[in-house]
């Protein structure tokens, strides 16, 4: 697990969010799951300071094709088996 800070907008408003995964695509799901974050902004692993900024445009689909998966296992066995 490493830690990343993630710019997103919560509430309206700008913040950092603080998060532990194994990779910046657990990142996003870890994001996807707050229904109060409406953007998610950039990325950026601690270790290295290597970021990644997010395409928003997707974010309600994914935020609902994640919904429809009902095993939070499934869903964490995929992502670490992706990277």
């Amino acid at each position: 697990m490493e830690e990343y800070i993630v710019d997103v907008i919560f509430d309206g408003n700008k913040e950092q969010l603080k998060t532990y995964s194994a990779s910046p695509m657990e990142v996003v799901d870890s994001m996807l799951s707050f229904k109060n974050v409406s953007a998610i902004n950039k990325i950026t692993r601690q270790t290295d300071k290597k970021n990644w900024s997010f395409d928003n445009k997707q974010l309600i689909e994914l935020r609902e094709l994640r919904d429809e998966i009902n095993n939070e296992g499934d869903i964490m066995k995929e992502l670490r088996s992706a990277h």
